[in-house]
């Protein structure tokens, strides 16, 4: 049933759409008058979503929303490590894909891991532990991380390597400070000639690659001419790699209904609550509030569109991931399904944890 905030919104929206910026905004006024979120859960979505909109039409309005949501404002690096740590749908799929990992090194004792977006390594480092609790028999192990920030890379080597020297296992790490579409030749040479198994791994990154879809499905070709053993990725579920500025609007709010929805399912100080949804916000500012679609990074694709892309590259997504994975939340549900888990709420697959394997 459509609420009068939500009629609001979404005629904003058609005014934007239609070129009709003066309209948009006072559909945007009327609708903030009508918002507080120190009091209803719902309304923070309300205003991120009209914070993104009132972005795009670049004037004051936008900086009026972000003065109200300044209360909740932290570093990104500070809000992601808060949603690792309180959001479970994040947690749980880093520990499913280091538990596929584990699997894939077992009866190894050198391999190689191949981390797109490593970022600071906080999944790696929860990787060598579980490696060690279930008894892999590992004993050296090389770490590409892939990753556009040298500061993060830096965190990562420091913290891997420390945790490799606890474990007594021989790490060796190599950092490439860019983004995966702009490896050269000779990146992926030195891919290719390390040592077996090779594992790619992916954790809420691959959505951010540039270009169109025939370049990520290169990328995916890419990858298998690697002749790794499996790729892994963590991708969310939703569609806003398209173009239509109404359809990305649409999705992204029904991908950040049940994500907030769980969110306040939490009992979470209301702090907390606000500031992991301003997470979710700033991702909306570039989904919904860049005007020039080339310069969009958060494109998001469906589990469907990850798997099909893999299948087409030469993988195989056939085999049915099994494991003994509990939801850490009754609201959750998590489902397996041939090449991948879906980690759902209320019946609605969030986050999809992706292992394609190579046959033979």
């Amino acid at each position: 049933m459509r609420t009068e905030k939500f009629s609001l919104l979404t005629r904003a929206l058609e005014q934007v759409v239609e070129g009709q910026p003066s309209e948009a905004r006072r559909s945007l006024a009327e609708l903030t008058k009508r918002l507080d979120v120190e009091s209803v859960a719902e309304d923070m979505q309300y205003v991120l979503f009209a914070a993104a909109l009132a972005r795009r039409l670049g004037d004051g309005d936008a900086q009026q929303l972000n003065l109200y949501l300044k209360r909740f404002e932290l570093p990104q690096i500070s809000l992601f490590n808060l949603l690792a740590q309180r959001l479970p749908l994040a947690s749980l799929a880093g520990s499913i894909a280091n538990d596929c990992l584990c699997d894939l090194f077992a009866g190894h004792e050198e391999a190689t891991l191949i981390d797109v977006g490593l970022g600071t390594g906080r999944q790696e480092v929860a990787l060598l532990r579980r490696l060690k609790e279930r008894g892999v028999a590992l004993r050296r192990l090389t770490v590409v991380g892939v990753e556009p920030d040298t500061d993060s890379l830096h965190r990562a080597e420091t913290d891997l390597t420390a945790a490799a020297r606890e474990l007594d296992l021989d790490l060796r790490f190599r950092g490439i400070p860019r983004v995966i579409e702009a490896l050269g030749a000779d990146d992926w040479r030195w891919l290719r000639d390390g040592p077996g198994p090779r594992v790619v791994h992916s954790a809420f990154a691959l959505h951010h690659m540039a270009g169109d879809l025939d370049q990520r499905q290169v990328l995916f070709e890419r990858f298998r001419e690697l002749e790794p053993t499996a790729v892994v990725l963590i991708e969310p579920n939703s569609d806003h790699f398209t173009n239509s500025l109404a359809q990305r609007f649409h999705n992204a709010w029904r991908h950040l209904f049940f994500i907030f929805g769980l969110v306040d399912e939490l009992q979470l100080p209301v702090q907390e609550r606000n500031a992991i949804k301003r997470f979710f916000g700033r991702e909306l500012e570039d989904i919904l509030g860049a005007v020039d679609d080339s310069r969009r990074f958060e494109r998001h694709e469906r589990k469907e569109t990850w798997l099909e892309r893999l299948r087409r590259a030469g993988f195989s997504t056939a085999r049915r991931l099994e494991g003994s994975w509990s939801s850490p939340h009754p609201a959750m549900v998590v489902h397996p399904e041939p090449g991948h888990v879906g980690l759902c709420y209320r019946e609605e697959t969030v986050v999809a944890v992706i292992r394609a394997t190579v046959e033979g």
